[in-house]
């Protein structure tokens, strides 16, 4: 073959073995810098910026606890001579015995910040305080590696006391955290206002067989993110048109080069690609400095991460569930519903006494309404309320109007005081005179509590619905069974009924989805003004 004609052959051919297996060839990759490398300025940028700030803070913290080294004279008069004067304080000889730690505390604290992920980066997410959390338990972390070391290192002075070196610490860690938080947030500042003029954006195509994930073209178009949407590229020919489609995917050296793009993501199944043109996609990406990533093969059902394991010569992908569906978070939310459940129910009980009473006096039947519900994984049990309606009453109305809403989506709905939609059945006849004011008040709901103390249910989470309702659920619906219910949740502190049943049901999901335990404290606190909102109940 003539050697003009070898360089115009598709990029997406990758050499080939002997047993005519597609091999990578890594010699022939030439990794420009100048695509995709954007998150390791910024991290390069923090962890300088960090080794001085945290350095800074140890002086600090020094001069806090022991104020200005009488050695030096008077102390700084303006603002401008605090950061000579502050050097002057690491070389005078007062500070001698803390020197060492002008060296030691900051590396070991930026080890203790990079274990605990402070510095993974994900610039589509540039919230400027969005790692607070990772902060703090690397902080915390730190500073308990910190009392260690101060409890065997030898050069403090000897008649210096314990609680001295205790607030140094204590000192030292609020200066810590402080400081490189805000240090963080000034940085993704300014990667926003860059982002903002459409500066240091990453150029992405989305490489699809005619149905992409939804919502992933939305999110990349979004100024939000990182992403400069450039197009789509198709799977194989004939596959896609219109506007944003680039070409197809045999031409992709051609298209990274015409495009300058910076990233190159698969949202299709690999499976459904030979092993030829998965490799030649990944060699021609690599080769040009192009990242790649794909599309979770879970990504309709749960939100996953996967890290890499070696069985063998083998690589492996661990794919674990994030949020709720994976197992510790459910463990450390059960803990916290026990603990909290009993105790309510222990400062509760004379309300509790006091409203069985006034149901049993306002109108014949049970203290409790007990109704078989639907919970964790699909599992029926018995849920107990404070009874609300007449006894015996027909459930069929409310059935019908479940079942319609489920179908209907935002179409079915009732109309309140106010001409606002409201999705829930208003009027209900069923109701007794107090089961009208402890539902707006929600203490019809409190027995609940015990059903979080047996397990069945959980404080914070998609309420339990009913077998009949489940019955009308559409597949997408089914996930919010995928954990215990709960008495409040995210939805009842976003719009209550006022939301449609999809509305609630992708609160439900992103509810599980991004859990944390500081979201449930959060939705708890939240839970108070909306039950005292007794407008928006019905």
């Amino acid at each position: 073959m003539p050697k003009q004609a070898q360089m115009t052959e598709s990029a997406m051919e990758a050499p080939v073995l002997k047993n005519g297996a597609a091999a990578l060839d890594p010699s022939t990759w030439a990794v420009s810098w100048g695509r995709g490398r954007k998150g390791h300025v910024v991290v390069a940028l923090q962890a300088v910026g960090d080794l001085v700030l945290l350095a800074f803070g140890v002086v600090t913290a020094y001069l806090m606890l022991f104020s200005w080294p009488t050695s030096l004279g008077a102390g700084p008069a303006t603002l401008p001579a605090m950061l000579p004067a502050m050097l002057r304080t690491a070389r005078s000889p007062e500070f001698a015995s803390y020197f060492p730690l002008l060296l030691i505390v900051p590396v070991l604290r930026l080890l203790v910040l990079e274990w605990a992920g402070l510095y993974w980066t994900n610039l589509c997410d540039t919230r400027p305080f969005r790692g607070v959390g990772t902060l703090l338990k690397g902080v915390v972390l730190g500073s308990a590696l910190m009392l260690l070391f101060f409890s065997g290192y030898s050069t403090v002075q000897p008649d210096q006391a314990r609680s001295a070196a205790m607030l140094f610490l204590a000192y030292e860690g609020l200066l810590a955290f402080f400081m490189v938080l805000l240090y963080h947030a000034l940085v993704l500042i300014g990667v926003l206002t860059l982002h903002a003029f459409g500066l240091w954006r990453t150029r992405v195509a989305v490489v699809h067989d005619g149905a992409p994930p939804e919502g992933l073209i939305q999110a990349l178009s979004s100024p939000a993110t990182e992403y400069e949407y450039v197009g789509e590229i198709a799977a194989r020919e004939g596959v896609g048109v219109g506007t944003e489609m680039l070409g197809a995917l045999n031409s992709l050296k051609e298209l990274i080069n015409r495009h300058q793009l910076d990233e190159v993501i698969l949202a299709l199944d690999p499976a459904g690609m030979p092993p030829e043109q998965r490799l030649g996609v990944a060699q021609t990406c690599w080769r040009m400095g192009a990242q790649i990533k794909m599309c979770s093969p879970f990504q309709a059902y749960f939100r996953t991460s996967s890290m890499p394991e070696l069985v063998g010569d083998v690589p492996l992908l661990h794919v674990q569930n994030l949020g709720l569906y994976a197992t510790a978070p459910q463990v450390a939310k059960r803990l916290m519903d026990l603990l909290l459940s009993a105790a309510a129910l222990v400062a509760l009980s004379p309300l509790l006494l006091l409203v069985g009473i006034l149901v049993k006096l306002d109108s014949p039947g049970a203290m409790f309404f007990v109704q078989e519900r639907v919970g964790l994984n699909g599992r029926t049990f018995r849920m107990y309320k404070f009874r609300s309606m007449r006894a015996d009453s027909d459930p069929t109305l409310h059935k019908q109007f479940l079942e319609k809403m489920i179908q209907t989506g935002a179409g079915h709905h009732e109309i309140d005081a106010d001409g606002k939609p409201v999705y829930k059945m208003m009027n209900d006849p069923r109701i007794t005179r107090l089961g009208q004011f402890i539902r707006k008040t929600s203490l019809d709901e409190l027995p609940q509590l015990f059903n979080v103390l047996r397990g069945d249910m959980s404080l914070v989470g998609p309420r339990p619905p009913i077998q009949y309702e489940v019955d009308a659920y559409k597949d997408w619906h089914m996930k919010r069974l995928y954990i215990r219910p709960g008495i409040t949740g995210l939805w009842q502190v976003s719009g209550r009924n006022r939301l449609s049943f999809d509305q609630m049901v992708q609160l439900d999901i992103a509810y599980i989805e991004q859990w944390s335990l500081w979201t449930d404290v959060k939705i708890l606190f939240r839970t108070i003004p909306v039950v005292l909102h007794l407008e928006q109940a019905f």
